[in-house]
């Protein structure tokens, strides 16, 4: 018989995966299925739920904690350098949409890239030089912009389609701007900050989903609603690739989630099986 702990904990965590909340359900979630023994009996119970949508992300629970379905032609790479992710995104595209031209897209980027570089100064190049030079060809140029009308669509996730589109969310947006500067000679990386990805230079923060807007210690302590003083250096929220890659997969989960597609919303479990199985 439960304790009255947990009975509050299990009506907690019911509401959480109910909610509205999307960062904090994907947090829950990942807390969850790291401790199937801890939460094994509630996520079961949880399976009754009246609620569609607690019932939805139980069984993506259910499906991490089993056996990764067998996926022909993709087997993650390493995602130890942000080469590896674009690979990974690359095998992400073809395994879902066979008819796409990897060739084409990487072709465009590389594209992008001359363009960048050609962009920047002679002189010494600062930061702000360098974010100034993506968001005149990415954002000012091709019009790579955040897909606010249609936010939750599951190719905002998708490489080879925001390529196409020019429209995507925070974290795809983020992965253009780091694959095309990283082409133009530029260390452009990945901030894993909650609930809206970004990308720096140097310790200098800005945002792809809104043009490349530079931010401001100030500016990102109003977003996040945290002291000034947490952005003194911002580097703390530096993401790794893994870390991106796991980051993409939750998002095309909520997308599939809301959209019903329990095909791909199985596959994409599977996808984070696989990358959790790698770290051996």
């Amino acid at each position: 018989m439960r304790s009255p702990q947990e009975a509050q904990q299990a009506k907690a965590i019911e509401k959480i995966l109910g909610g509205e909340d999307e960062d904090l359900a994907d947090l829950t979630l990942r807390e969850i299925q790291s401790q199937k023994e801890r939460y094994g009996s509630l996520v079961r119970e949880l399976e009754q739920s009246p609620d569609p949508k607690v019932r939805a992300r139980v069984r993506s629970i259910l499906r991490f904690w089993g056996k990764p379905m067998a996926i022909r032609g993709f087997a993650p790479p390493e995602l130890a350098l942000w080469a590896d992710l674009e690979t990974f995104c690359w095998q992400l595209a073809e395994v879902e949409n066979p008819e796409i031209s990897a060739s084409t897209g990487k072709s465009y980027l590389d594209e992008l890239g001359r363009a960048v570089e050609a962009n920047l100064p002679r002189r010494s190049i600062s930061p702000t030089d360098s974010i100034s030079a993506l968001r005149q060809i990415l954002a000012r140029r091709e019009g790579f912009r955040g897909n606010l009308d249609d936010y939750f669509r599951p190719a905002n996730s998708y490489l080879h389609l925001v390529l196409e589109t020019r429209l995507g969310i925070p974290l795809t947006l983020a992965l253009v701007y780091i694959f095309v500067g990283q082409r133009a000679g530029l260390e452009v990386y990945g901030l894993n900050t909650p609930g809206h990805y970004l990308t720096g230079i140097g310790g200098v923060v800005f945002d792809p989903f809104h043009g490349g807007v530079v931010l401001s210690a100030d500016d990102l302590a109003a977003k996040f609603g945290t002291e000034r003083a947490c952005w003194a250096n911002p580097m703390f929220m530096r993401a790794t690739p893994r870390e991106t890659a796991e980051r993409m997969l939750v998002n095309l989960l909520n997308s599939y989630s809301r959209g019903g597609d329990e095909g791909r919303h199985a596959r994409t479990v599977s996808y984070l099986q696989m990358i959790d199985e790698s770290l051996g």
